[in-house]
């Protein structure tokens, strides 16, 4: 349904946080609607509020359970929601698409071919249908600067690996169920690897650290050779690599 609610929907979790769900679903419009609630709470946020975090259609929300008493919490959190209900200017979407070149298949791409099977498509076309949305950051997470990505057609829906890894490569391209997504360090996964980028998400020696934020949208750009994808990388090592943006 795509609902927004009017009221939000608040939940313990823990004896410190709080799940604060804004919406029925998974949707750009609700999400939108999360950024510009978690930007409102962010500019005037007390001391007993610890970390906000945005997800998909709500927040979670770390607090000090010494400093505030949970009904005061919520009163809290619906003055700040109605706030934004009220506004009618809510935040401009970003307008800026960020290009990830990737490299699909091949040894970057050990499980193109499971995707291949799965849906009964090419390569040519699993690449050309992955390569041609716009992709919304929903939200960053289970990693540092890990982005899962709204708006993988449904024709590419794929379970996860029935095995995880217990390490996939830096930038390894992914897909899982409903969802695709970016590996921005070495770590375990279960999604299943189409491809590979070049470029860093995450890097703690850059500032900021993180390649992408909750409200980009990007776009993967299909690099054709083994070749080129050396030479990306090597600029990229150099810190000669523009990264490359359009208009949308």
């Amino acid at each position: 349904m795509n609902k927004t609610f009017n009221t939000p929907k608040i939940k313990l979790a823990g004896d410190s946080a709080i799940i604060v769900d804004i919406g029925d679903s998974i949707h750009p419009e609700i999400n939108s609607k999360v950024h510009d609630f978690c930007s409102t709470l962010e500019n005037n946020k007390p001391t007993w509020i610890r970390e906000i975090i945005p997800a998909y259609k709500g927040l979670l929300i770390y607090f000090n359970p010494l400093k505030i008493e949970l009904s005061e919490l919520n009163l809290y959190i619906n003055e700040n929601y109605n706030k934004i209900s009220k506004s009618a200017t809510p935040n401009k979407p970003n307008n800026k698409l960020i290009i990830i070149p990737t490299y699909y298949g091949g040894e970057f791409g050990p499980d193109l071919d499971n995707v291949i099977n799965h849906t009964n498509l090419s390569k040519n076309e699993v690449i050309k249908t992955h390569s041609s949305v716009n992709y919304l950051v929903y939200a960053i997470g289970f990693s540092p600067g890990f982005p899962y990505l709204g708006g993988l057609p449904e024709k590419l829906n794929t379970p996860r690996l029935k095995n995880p890894r217990t390490k996939i490569p830096a930038g390894s391209v992914a897909i899982a169920e409903t969802q695709t997504g970016i590996y921005p360090s070495a770590t375990p996964g279960g999604w299943q690897i189409i491809g590979k980028t070049p470029l860093k998400l995450f890097d703690p020696n850059r500032n900021p650290p993180v390649l992408l934020n909750p409200g980009d949208r990007i776009k993967f750009e299909p690099i054709k050779s083994i070749k080129l994808y050396k030479t990306l990388e090597k600029e990229i090592s150099l810190n000669k690599y523009k990264f490359e943006t359009n208009e949308i």
